[in-house]
């Protein structure tokens, strides 16, 4: 599908340099879905005490919706989720699919 959006967008086939563009892109859009799930959650205050930054991976993630552990659309499930895009910011790991939280 990326190469299919791309090949739309920019009337040809992506090449290593079109990619590598797209990089710090996918890099930012993580930072700013961290911002957007953490930033919905501050006010709760459960989250005032929460300091710890650790994430689950997304293979945990989805157990743990699967085991009902977390209830998808959660105030807490979408802290979490905000935790694993800030994670996979820093890292540079692949992002969480949102479809397991909503």
């Amino acid at each position: 599908m990326e190469d299919v959006l791309l090949k739309a967008w920019f009337g040809r086939t992506p090449d290593e340099a079109l990619r590598a563009r797209l990089a710090p892109i996918r890099a930012l859009t993580r930072l700013y879905y961290a911002g957007v799930m953490l930033s919905a959650s501050a006010a709760a205050s459960w989250v005032k005490d929460d300091t710890d930054l650790s994430a689950p991976t997304p293979e945990q993630f989805r157990l743990a919706i699967d085991e009902g552990r977390l209830k998808r659309g959660a105030a807490e499930t979408q802290h979490i989720l905000g935790k694993m895009f800030l994670a996979s910011f820093l890292s540079g790991v692949a992002a969480p699919k949102l479809e397991a939280a909503h």
